[in-house]
């Protein structure tokens, strides 16, 4: 079989497309885009079974559109195309598929991604220029469907009979071990189109686990995994990492995933190997306030990590509680006191606009972020994904205030809550923002850090992109 294989982020609008995170990269306080991961390992999976031609394309992050797309789908005739989805671009995306199949009726076109993959037996009918819909972890389905296998036959696949109607195959298990999976095709990406914000070198994510234990109604990241946590074993996230120093010359790192420091042992361990290998790696991660103490500090600290992204989400433990975090209030300034003791950044993120948002909660939100006074921030105003307990109050409760549902996002407000209108919440986040980054002492401990490590360049450089979509917002 002749597979000419394109994965893609059509050029469809900066998006993070991890299920977990599907944002407008210009939404984000801290902007920064990180390579297509999950695409570049589906490339691997393609290499290995048996695909003649892989490409890669970030068309959002090339800064490239529709002619750049039409002028690569004429070049490279691919044979199969996959579209990398969010639940904002999804008509967009399969408008590129059209485009492909406009050209050449025999190509093979797919999509993937949380939101299709819940909408995928109401869409299938009415898109026909989409053959197949990647259901639940892509990797495994998409080797088999590289290898030449019949939809039919293949698990995790929504597919479209002889009469138009979706068919949904049984749905595949978790991939385990997760070291089964081949490495990231790095050498397919164009790695200088992702650069750290804080010192503009080169960035990477490393995927080192799948899964989270908690239930928060607005994150499909538990129910995608069925609310476990699978951790790739510590020889094969450094591999990958020093593949990354070694053949890429990439020493900075986000780690993926919301539960980085759930597992003590496994943790440590990593850090343990990250030392021994001497790879002078500098990196940050996700954690929950309940997840961290000063050893697991302590050894992140010395292996490279200077920053800890905590999801606090909200200073009322009412509002904590029917967003089912999980979490208390109180437990976010120990997990901001074992990181300041150990020499370690603190980035806060914070939900707002839940159903039962009021101007009295925000007004805890604002007072919460001072108190923890983190070093970086970001108030995300809540999107109702597909497939979320978030979206079925939603719906239910009539709260979208557009027929657009695809409209909106962490920055712009999609719905409303049951005291305030979506205008009101947008109008309260960017003035928040403009609030709390131009408090002076914060203004003052920036550029103290910035000049410190030799990025005041960069520093302000993001400052006044910030500046700038607040002001234009």
């Amino acid at each position: 079989m002749d597979n000419r294989i394109l994965l893609m982020n059509p050029p469809s609008g900066l998006y993070r497309r991890d299920d977990r995170c599907q944002s407008k990269v210009e939404d984000q306080a801290v902007r920064v885009v990180f390579p297509p991961v999950e695409l570049a390992v589906l490339a691997s999976v393609a290499r290995e079974a048996g695909a003649q031609q892989v490409w890669v394309r970030d068309y959002p992050a090339m800064g490239a559109g529709r002619e750049e797309y039409l002028a690569d789908l004429e070049k490279l005739k691919p044979t199969l195309i996959l579209v990398n989805t969010t639940a904002h671009t999804m008509e967009e995306d399969l408008a590129a598929l059209q485009l492909a199949r406009e050209g050449n009726a025999q190509v093979r076109t797919f999509a993937r991604g949380e939101s299709v993959s819940i909408m995928a037996d109401a869409m299938m009918p009415t898109h026909p220029e989409l053959d197949a819909i990647l259901d639940g972890e892509p990797e495994l389905t998409f080797g088999e469907i590289i290898s030449g296998r019949p939809l039919s036959e293949i698990s995790g696949v929504v597919w479209r009979d002889d009469e138009g109607c979706a068919k949904r195959n049984a749905g595949r298990p978790l991939i385990e071990p997760l070291d089964q999976l081949p490495l990231p095709a790095y050498d397919l990406l164009n790695l200088d189109l992702y650069r750290s914000p804080e010192n503009g070198r080169r960035i990477a994510a490393i995927y080192a686990q799948r899964g989270c234990p908690a239930k928060c109604i607005f994150c499909p990241a538990g129910s995608l995994f069925e609310y476990r946590v699978r951790e790739r074993t510590v020889e094969n996230v450094v591999d990958e990492i020093e593949m990354c120093v070694r053949d890429h010359g990439i020493r900075d790192f986000l780690f993926h995933g919301d539960t980085f420091t759930l597992h003590k042992r496994w943790l440590i361990d990593l850090c343990r190997l990250i030392l021994e290998r001497k790879l002078e790696v500098r990196w940050g991660c996700n954690s929950r306030v309940d997840t961290l103490d000063d050893e697991r500090a302590d050894w992140m600290k010395r292996a490279g990590c200077w920053v800890v992204a905590f999801g606090f989400e909200h200073g009322d433990q009412d509002m904590l509680d029917k967003m089912k975090k999980g979490a208390r209030v109180e437990k976010a300034f120990e997990a901001v006191e074992v990181c300041r003791r150990n020499g370690l950044k603190v980035h806060g993120f914070f939900v707002v606009g839940m159903p039962w948002e009021t101007r009295e909660t925000l007004a805890s939100v604002l007072d919460f972020t001072r108190r923890l006074n983190p070093d970086f921030f970001d108030f995300n105003i809540a999107y109702p994904l597909p497939g979320t307990e978030y979206h079925d109050i939603v719906v239910r409760d009539g709260l979208f205030e557009s027929d657009d549902h695809t409209k909106g996002g962490y920055g712009q407000a999609a719905v409303r809550t049951y005291k305030l209108s979506s205008a009101e919440l947008t109008v309260w986040r960017r003035r928040a923002l403009l609030r709390m980054y131009g408090r002076p002492a914060y203004i003052w401990r920036t550029l103290s850090h910035a000049a410190s490590s030799g990025n005041t360049r960069h520093y302000a450089r993001a400052a006044l992109q910030r500046l700038g979509n607040l002001l234009s917002a």
